[in-house]
């Protein structure tokens, strides 16, 4: 992903602006934003966290302004749609310049909006300097913005999700005996960059070793009537995909093929009960009886989904006590899964879009048993 996107800096201003008018009705004069994807999200400035502060500083009266280490001056000619920006240098303490700028737009003793992602102890040291200033959490607004998706970020979806599709696919055809999963999960990952995404995250689990939902791939080789669960996902410009398949390698047992079946029609469940104003504890409990009903309920052990975009997992998430009502424009992934630990694990996840009309299918690659 670039490092300033400044060709869609009016993108990045109208969200901003959505934000602003959102956080004035809560009382709320500024936003401090740290690096992280709300950073990027409002800004088009993307920085990763390290032991260096950087900041956005937006005044819902008067100018915004970058703060960035000296380092990192060369993005003076790329700005995105905030035009000022101030640099320290390594011998300077960046809270200082921080808390002189929140001063010197008035905030002093305001309330300025923060992300749940902004680190306790930058926050502690600006307290410090500034103790009349209230610092408010604003995560609520702007992931409600960041939730319901814009064209230019599905596109961006669909694409990650049709490299991912492609890239499973024909890691599936190149399934041999005694191959590890170490060496599937690289044959992926290579298969997504030649189809120009960027690798974010290939899990791959043999036989037994399916049932570990965050189980890592390692040396196991692969052998006749195993089950073989991938769990995979590329980027494009930063926005993610992730897809689960599980198949098995040779010939299926019936209990292998019963199992998969069943996690299979949980899947289609929660596609059929989708739609504007379903909730998110909805969604989950409709895959969840198909489950319970052929008796695996105690062996689906996670929510059914979670929100998908600039994070793998963000908001919001489909899990049981969330009566959060899914909104078209929505993107979130449906997986339902049994893990039967030192027997079997099947998994079927697909990237999903809330639509005005139910629920479709970022994902396209087929369900099926057989690789």
């Amino acid at each position: 992903m670039e490092r300033v996107v400044s060709h869609l800096s009016g993108v990045f201003k109208r969200r901003a602006e959505k934000a602003i008018g959102l956080l004035r009705g809560r009382g709320v004069e500024g936003l401090l934003l740290f690096p992280g994807v709300e950073l990027f999200y409002l800004t088009g400035f993307s920085i990763g966290l390290s032991e260096r502060p950087s900041a956005a500083l937006i005044p819902f009266e008067g100018e915004p302004v970058l703060i960035v280490p000296e380092l990192e001056r060369e993005l003076r000619g790329q700005r995105p749609w905030i035009r000022e920006v101030e640099t320290w240098r390594e011998e300077e303490d960046p809270f200082d310049l921080i808390a002189e700028n929140l001063r010197r737009r008035g905030l002093s003793r305001s309330k300025v909006g923060i992300c749940e992602t902004a680190p306790w102890g930058w926050v502690k040291r600006l307290e410090e300097r500034l103790p009349t200033a209230r610092f408010v959490d604003a995560s609520e607004v702007v992931n409600s913005l960041r939730m319901v998706k814009e064209e230019g970020e599905l596109d961006r979806i669909r694409r990650a999700c049709g490299i991912t599709d492609r890239a499973v696919e024909a890691g599936f055809q190149g399934l041999e005996e005694g191959m590890t999963e170490l060496e599937l999960a690289s044959a992926i990952r290579e298969e997504m960059r030649r189809l120009g995404g960027m690798p974010q995250f290939c899990l791959v689990l043999f036989g037994e070793k399916a049932a570990l939902p965050h189980g890592r791939p390692g040396e196991r080789r692969l052998r006749r009537g195993d089950v073989v669960l991938v769990d995979a996902g590329a980027s494009v410009d930063g926005y993610f995909s992730d897809l689960t398949r599980t198949v098995v390698f040779g010939e299926a047992t019936a209990r292998q093929r019963r199992i998969w079946e069943v996690v299979l029609r949980a899947n289609r469940a929660a596609f059929e009960a989708i739609r504007p104003g379903t909730t998110c504890e909805e969604a989950d409990g409709a895959a969840r009886r198909v489950i319970e009903e052929e008796g695996f309920g105690e062996f689906f052990i996670h929510r059914l989904g979670h929100g998908v975009g600039l994070q793998v997992h963000e908001h919001p998430y489909l899990v049981k006590g969330n009566r959060m009502p899914l909104r078209p424009g929505m993107t979130f992934t449906i997986e339902p899964g049994i893990y039967i630990v030192g027997e079997i694990g099947v998994r079927i996840e697909d990237t999903a879009l809330c639509t005005p009309e139910g629920c479709e299918s970022l994902t396209g690659m087929r369900r099926s048993l057989e690789p």
